[in-house]
């Protein structure tokens, strides 16, 4: 089984449309800002693999919880999360996809912590097979994603990240708290983000809403393509 953790509906619902064989399972009850969460666990097949997509909600604690919950549930090969992302590199534009080989908290610090993409305190590498079918496609870039529970759209913002995160090419929400319950349950942990906004170069963080539902959609068929060689 290859389990598939999405924030939001819109990316969820990118991957729902590649899917056959489509089966809805009902997800914990979860409430969320004021409304119960729509985590409905989407069971089929994607490329001929086993399936499930499931939307967790925005942030690190609620990714923290449905990534929890499916891997006791359904006990994957793999875990990845998809969706969108702010770039934090010069060179990473709306539409770009990124794979990323190691994850890091932005926003973690404390003493005695190394606050690096290398610390064993505060990130996490990917899974190398999923990794290197990705290079194979030459449009991807494969690079540090780093995540934080801030919607990052100030260049103050950026020039922080940066100081800590040089090679940083994006960064989201969800990603390594995902990876954090892959780590603590030994199970493969794969993120793909298309950028969505790009802050650091003269764009907005309104580009996020113009563009989300393209780039979700190119996030969704890159990992289809590398779950079919998978």
């Amino acid at each position: 089984m290859i389990c598939v953790i999405c924030a939001m509906a819109e990316e969820r619902d990118a991957f729902v449309s590649l899917m056959d064989d489509i089966k809805i399972v009902k997800g914990k009850k979860v409430f969320y800002h004021g409304d119960v969460l729509d985590n409905k666990m989407i069971v089929g097949k994607l490329s001929g693999k086993d399936t499930v997509v499931v939307r967790s909600g925005v942030g690190k604690v609620y990714a923290t919880m449905v990534a929890q919950e499916v891997i006791e549930k359904y006990k994957p090969e793999i875990v990845i999360n998809v969706g969108c992302a702010g770039s934090l590199n010069e060179n990473c534009h709306v539409g770009d996809v990124i794979v990323a080989d190691r994850l890091a908290d932005w926003d973690v610090e404390v003493p005695g912590w190394e606050r690096s993409i290398t610390s064993d305190a505060i990130s996490h590498s990917c899974d190398e097979r999923f990794i290197s079918l990705a290079k194979k496609h030459k449009h991807v870039k494969v690079g540090n994603i780093v995540s934080g529970d801030s919607f990052i759209y100030r260049k103050a913002q950026v020039k922080t990240i940066k100081k800590y995160y040089p090679n940083a090419l994006c960064c989201e929400m969800e990603g390594n708290a995902i990876a954090t319950v892959c780590y603590a349950h030994n199970v493969k942990v794969a993120v793909i983000r298309s950028i969505s906004d790009e802050t650091l170069v003269n764009g907005s963080f309104n580009e996020f809403y113009f563009y989300l539902e393209k780039v979700c959609k190119n996030a969704a068929k890159l990992c289809k393509e590398i779950i079919a060689r998978y």
